[in-house]
């Protein structure tokens, strides 16, 4: 086939459609099971947390369009990467809402009701922004709960209202949002009859335990669910099926490799799946095409999220040869863990005076953690592509 023919249906570096979601049937049963629970008037809360890569984004997507094509829910996505503020966070819901229901015959009647603090922008006048005065948002804020219900209560020939607020990472930070958000669901739950609405949070682990330690209280709020590695089953399913769908084959060793660097993280699954994909020319990927395949999903793994950090955080040369040295010795294989032990015969005297500070600056710049058996002094790459990137630098260095 012509490469200008070819159309990749892996999705590198973008969340996956629904259409194209694969894995979480356990999560995704355990979250559903409550949406009948929704459509009877009982408020519903969800946290899914789980490390970068892991497909939080990926798994609301998954379940707002559930949400809107088998429940006839109007659904909300909000992106609120970066927003620390619940002011902005408020109209983003707002807006996102309104634009949800502009399609519908009846939303003329909620726009009426809204209509002072609303502007149509955009080509054709596509898109709503909605501008309350201060004082009116200040308002909207304190009494979130009653004024979503009243615009629920005028959806037609809707089931309700489901709203994912995607990466809550900055709003964690503060007492505040943690404060707001319990009075939020506490006033949904008990001042509200017939309250049609269930909202999905996703932030990373440690941004749930910021929520906990700010309000206790609001650990009571959610069903929380943190996704972890998909198992080997899962990741095989993923690539015998996509790559099936397009009439290619995978040798057996070449699905082995590309599963075992993939480490059950979508975000690799999807860079490997895509990369691999590119490199096959007659429809049967073999081990040199997997092979080249995790290589180049390596690089680009590097040089969206690794190269960034060490120009801005690293700079130091004794950092940045202790990374190359482990990773070529790791990229080989894969969840390998380390300790300084093992490269006491290949550490110069400069870098193994800098090793424990070059190891607390990676972790909390989440390049390297604790590895997963706990023990002192023995670490792992949070991200199973980082050694493969660092060896093609090591071995780009060599040949220069």
């Amino acid at each position: 086939m012509d490469i200008s023919e070819k159309e990749s249906l892996f999705q590198p570096g973008q969340p996956v459609s629904p259409d194209r979601f694969e894995g979480r049937e356990d999560v995704i049963k355990e979250i559903l099971k409550y949406f009948p629970a929704v459509r009877s008037g009982r408020p519903q809360h969800f946290f899914i947390t789980g490390k970068r890569g892991m497909g939080k984004t990926s798994l609301a997507n998954y379940i707002s369009d559930f949400a809107r094509n088998n429940y006839s829910m109007v659904t909300a996505h909000i992106m609120n990467d970066g927003v620390h503020d619940i002011d902005e966070l408020v109209v983003q819901i707002i807006e996102r809402v309104l634009n949800a229901i502009r399609p519908e015959k009846w939303a003329s009647k909620i726009f009426n009701l809204v209509g002072n603090y609303i502007d149509s922008v955009g080509f054709g006048g596509l898109n709503i922004k909605f501008k309350p005065p201060e004082d009116e948002l200040k308002n909207i804020k304190d009494n979130l709960a009653f004024y979503l219900s009243d615009l629920v209560s005028n959806f037609k020939d809707k089931d309700g209202l489901f709203i994912v607020i995607d990466d809550i990472n900055g709003l964690s930070e503060t007492p505040e949002f943690a404060n707001w958000y319990k009075s939020f669901a506490d006033t949904l739950a008990t001042s509200i009859d017939n309250a049609k609405i269930c909202i999905m949070l996703t932030g990373y682990p440690e941004k749930f335990r910021r929520l906990y330690d700010h309000n206790p209280s609001v650990n009571r709020i959610f069903h929380t669910h943190e996704l972890k590695a998909l198992s080997d089953e899962d990741v095989e399913k993923f690539y015998t099926t996509i790559f099936s769908s397009y009439g290619i084959d995978v040798s057996p060793s070449a699905l082995g490799n590309m599963t075992k660097y993939s480490s059950g993280m979508p975000t690799m699954m999807q860079e490997i799946g895509d990369a691999t994909f590119w490199k096959d020319t007659d429809g049967y990927i073999d081990d040199e095409d997997a092979l080249g395949g995790i290589i180049e999903a390596g690089n680009r793994i590097g040089l969206k999220y690794l190269q960034p950090l060490l120009d801005n955080k690293i700079r130091s040369e004794n950092y940045l040869s202790l990374f190359k040295k482990i990773g070529k010795k790791l990229a080989a294989s894969p969840n390998t863990t380390f300790t300084k032990n093992e490269f006491e015969d290949v550490l110069n005297e400069s870098e193994s005076n800098v090793f424990k500070d070059f190891i607390s600056r990676s972790r909390k710049l989440g390049i390297i953690e604790l590895a997963s058996s706990k023990k002192q002094g023995e670490y792992q790459f949070t991200n199973q592509l980082y050694p493969i990137y660092f060896l093609i630098q090591s071995v780009l260095e060599e040949q220069k």
